[in-house]
């Protein structure tokens, strides 16, 4: 192994089977009745507000990752904004974003896999874990193999949803909020977040893509579109097969979902999908993860990081780095609480967020004589992109909401 450079396998496909596999993952089989509970069959706009507000941030990370197509993803756009040492501290908090991330889905996939069979759960977590953290370190070819195959099944059988529920279309009022109104519609799009923020990993595939600075923003954007209706097909289906308050009360809620729209034997197969939306949002973690600690690395004056920027000759991935976030990801599985953990983890990325649309806005303040990035956000005035101001104003609005919503 040495200071070998990753290889740049990825085309336009893979990313945009990354980006939508990436955001259509553990989030949609777990907090859809949650959220129903907290807007009613007004479900369908609560992923509007969420879709939105990820989709202004997504432009931010468009421009960053076309101008920068480093494996840093927002901790190379942090330094570029606001220099090496305020990058620094929040590698640390994106870290610890990633890895308590993964833990908890793990936790959801043993949740899942408990109801086929009768396997202790901390023996599943340590298992699927280490199996996607071996998947990362055979090459990312091989984890975008796994990942588009995890992919379409999980497509698969969101559509399922979609299509046994389309008769039941137009039995409930979709325009009723409930007795939250616009309070309780905000307040499910901040829970509803957490389904949206799979680019966050996708960017730091940078390095590891044919033409970055061009199919990387075309990946990035396009996955955020299809993901939204996607998600809201599911939000209409659902509701109109249950309606918003029995949803609420569901712990499997697609399964319930298409157990009575379809029988048992889908409710069954829907369990079975969860497993692969699951496992594959975990090995989007750990690849986005060891990325940025491969980056941090990298860039950082700490010697004794130095040895996670190796990269194995034959794999061509950085394997120490993945390694470590598998073990440690581990150890927070042992312990991990999915409901909290998960409110946590969006509160952690809403951080990010935040951060990396600041640093586009100082990036754009201080280096207004720069040449222009192949992919730069529309609708400025001046220097200063008018949807990264709205993303930051509608990140710290829905972070509110989901301060609100874990206490």
């Amino acid at each position: 192994m040495g200071e070998k450079k990753l290889a740049r396998d990825l085309g336009l496909g893979d990313i945009l089977m990354f980006g939508i596999g990436g955001i259509v993952g553990a989030g949609i089989y777990a907090i859809v009745g949650e959220a129903a509970g907290l807007s009613g069959n007004m479900l369908w706009a609560s992923f509007l507000v969420a879709a939105t507000v990820a989709l202004l941030t997504a432009m931010t990370y468009a421009e960053f990752v076309s101008r920068f197509p480093d494996a840093g993803g927002s901790f190379e756009y942090v330094k570029r904004g606001f220099g090496q040492t305020t990058a620094l501290w929040f590698s640390i908090l994106m870290l610890f974003t990633g890895i308590v991330a993964a833990a908890a889905i793990a936790i959801s996939f043993s949740d899942y896999l408990g109801r086929l069979l009768a396997v202790p759960s901390y023996l599943t977590t340590i298992g699927v874990i280490a199996l996607m953290g071996g998947i990362n370190a055979a090459g990312v070819q091989e984890a975008s193999w796994f990942n588009t195959l995890a992919t379409v099944v999980t497509l698969f059988g969101l559509g399922a949803v979609v299509y046994f529920s389309f008769p039941d279309w137009g039995s409930v009022p979709l325009f009723d909020p409930g007795e939250g109104g616009v309070t309780g519609i905000i307040s499910g799009g901040a829970l509803i977040f957490f389904s949206f923020i799979g680019y966050e990993d996708l960017v730091k595939m940078a390095e590891e893509t044919r033409d970055p600075e061009r199919t990387m923003p075309r990946g990035i954007l396009i996955s955020g579109v299809a993901v939204l209706l996607i998600y809201l097909l599911i939000a209409v289906g659902t509701v109109s097969v249950m309606g918003a308050e029995d949803l609420a009360k569901q712990s499997g809620p697609l399964a319930e979902v298409l157990r009575r729209s379809a029988g048992t034997g889908w409710a069954t197969a829907i369990v079975i999908v969860a497993l692969f939306a699951t496992s594959k949002t975990i090995l989007s973690n750990i690849l986005g993860t060891s990325r940025l600690l491969y980056d941090v690395a990298r860039d950082g004056e700490m010697h004794w990081l130095k040895r996670l920027t190796r990269v194995n000759q034959r794999t061509e991935t950085p394997i120490f780095a993945i390694l470590l976030i598998t073990v440690l990801a581990i150890c927070f599985g042992m312990i991990g609480n999915l409901q909290v953990v998960a409110s946590i983890s969006n509160i952690f990325i809403m951080l990010v967020f935040l951060a990396v649309n600041a640093a586009l806005l100082n990036y754009r303040r201080r280096f207004t004589d720069k040449a222009e990035a192949p992919f730069r956000v529309p609708l400025n005035v001046g220097n200063y992109p008018v949807p990264t101001v709205l993303a930051f104003a509608g990140i710290l609005v829905l972070l509110g909401f989901n301060l609100a919503n874990l206490f």
